[in-house]
């Protein structure tokens, strides 16, 4: 039987910036595949405030769902203050 490989999916604030090596947004940081899903909208002072507005919470669920269905073994954030959702 052929060994599953895992798949990271990272949910990212809406922002773009150049990742440097190791950085979570670099594919190149990981050894295997990773998914990323920029959730519109959603910015660091509102992932800090551990508030969405309406619009926001339906954009990070949809972004959740697509990370899903493309088989993410894992799902994390590139901001440690999105711990809050």
């Amino acid at each position: 039987e052929a060994k599953k490989h895992p798949k990271l999916g990272v949910v990212r604030l809406d922002y773009n910036y150049p990742p440097g090596a190791g950085d979570i947004d670099s594919p190149a940081s990981f050894g295997y595949d990773v998914f990323f899903r920029v959730v519109p909208g959603l910015t660091f002072e509102m992932c800090q405030s551990g508030k969405f507005t309406p619009a926001v919470e339906r954009n990070f669920s949809e972004a959740i769902k697509w990370l899903e269905q493309k088989g993410a073994s894992a799902i994390t954030g590139d901001c440690g203050f999105m711990m809050a959702f």
